[in-house]
């Protein structure tokens, strides 16, 4: 499984940072979160699901 991110539709709102901050980080420059590379361990695979769910612009999908 892996976690994309959508720059165009993440506000910054920061939620999945706050749900699953092994997965996510800021990107100051830009302003927005970002997916870490890599596939998403499977111990974090539901923290992931939550992140996707939690999204209030529905940026964040996951393939896999």
């Amino acid at each position: 499984m892996k976690v994309i991110v959508d720059p165009w539709k993440c506000q910054g709102h920061l939620q999945c940072l706050g749900l699953a901050p092994e997965l996510f980080r800021f990107d100051e420059e830009y302003s927005y979160a970002v997916a870490v590379d890599g596939q998403v361990p499977p111990s974090l695979e539901a923290a992931a699901r939550h992140a996707e769910m939690a999204c209030p612009e529905q940026a964040i999908t996951i393939d896999g």
